[in-house]
């Protein structure tokens, strides 16, 4: 709001106000000029209640002509914008997480289910930075990490629906069919690690890991390789096996492999239908040691039209009320 709109609108409105009590005294005088006189009228305008009536009119004129001005008062304030400015500065946190999905044949029943478990996770977040990437037989980043929550949900949201809408373009496979045979779960893992920047900061730094672990080519890395990377570089992983369930027995090895990986890495491993996976994941990560940090300067500009807004409807409500008293 430019300061002068107010002292502008003021003006215009008090410039108002007095043509109208011009033109009024300019109307009296002339009614006056063409009254009739009346003989002996002092005797009625002395009368106590026509006196009473007189200054009870007065009053209600008055009345009216102060909240009419007042209104004008607000309507002008509300006009102008009035606005208030503060600044902002977000919080974050030190800690990355990157979400490492599987999108592998043998996955296919369960990524869907595994993004929402990625949105019930990034809701008990505030502040950490949050990505994703997606892996086959090559690795995408599908979106890198971020503080914005919202463009998070969106893209997990979105994904969700490619993955489980019958009408699906499995788009979501764009990129991850690269490599040597598919379900390469060491270089999925390794491409996850190599996804955190500011290595050489005091950041903490977490990877989700959803998959069955389920070779079926060759990979560069190897998983027991890609957790020693992970070791390495100070990322906890946590797993979440799809696979891990008691009517698939002959994939324990695999399920047993992967426990082994990251829990080498201090991280956890978790069945997808373990009701404790979400809540654990979290206290593991935020039990990680964390510095609030303060990010860039925020202006923020708030409209503030509260207090003319009321004004202005008491104020028509009292117009009513003196118009009314006036009429009788």
């Amino acid at each position: 709001m430019y300061w002068w709109m107010p002292l502008l609108w003021l003006v215009v409105t008090a410039g108002v106000i007095v043509l109208a009590l011009w033109l009024h005294a300019r109307r009296r005088a002339r009614n006056l000029a063409d009254a009739v006189p009346v003989a002996h009228s002092d005797r009625l305008t002395e009368l106590p209640a026509y006196r009473t009536a007189l200054a009870r009119y007065r009053a209600a004129l008055f009345g009216a002509v102060l909240v009419v001005s007042l209104v004008l008062v607000a309507a002008v304030l509300m006009s102008s914008r009035l606005v208030s400015i503060s600044t902002y500065q977000p919080e974050m946190r030190n800690r990355d997480i990157v979400l490492c999905l599987d999108v592998s044949g043998s996955m296919v029943d369960y990524d869907a289910a595994i993004v929402r478990t990625f949105r019930d996770l990034v809701d008990n977040f505030d502040g950490e930075r949050i990505g994703l990437v997606l892996f086959n037989a090559s690795a995408v980043t599908y979106f890198p990490l971020t503080t914005d929550y919202r463009f998070v949900q969106e893209q997990l949201a979105y994904l969700e629906n490619d993955l489980s809408s019958p009408l699906s373009d499995y788009e979501f496979i764009n990129g991850t069919l690269l490599g040597e045979g598919s379900s390469l779960i060491g270089d999925g893992l390794g491409s996850c690690v190599l996804r955190f920047d500011d290595v050489d900061k005091e950041r903490s730094r977490s990877i989700v890991l959803a998959t069955d672990n389920y070779v079926a080519g060759r990979p560069i890395l190897t998983l027991p390789e890609a957790g020693a990377l992970a070791t390495e570089r100070s990322v906890r992983v946590y797993g979440i096996n799809p696979g891990d369930v008691s009517s698939k027995e002959y994939i324990a090895e695999f399920a047993n492999e992967m426990k082994q990986v990251v829990l080498a890495t201090d991280g956890g491993y978790f069945a997808l239908a373990d009701p404790s996976a979400i809540p654990s994941i979290v206290d593991g990560i935020e039990q990680q040691q964390t510095t609030r940090l303060t990010g860039e300067p925020m202006l923020v500009r708030t409209d503030e039209p509260s207090w003319p807004f009321v004004l202005s409807v008491l104020g028509t409500a009292l117009i009513m009320y003196f118009g009314w008293r006036l009429k009788r």
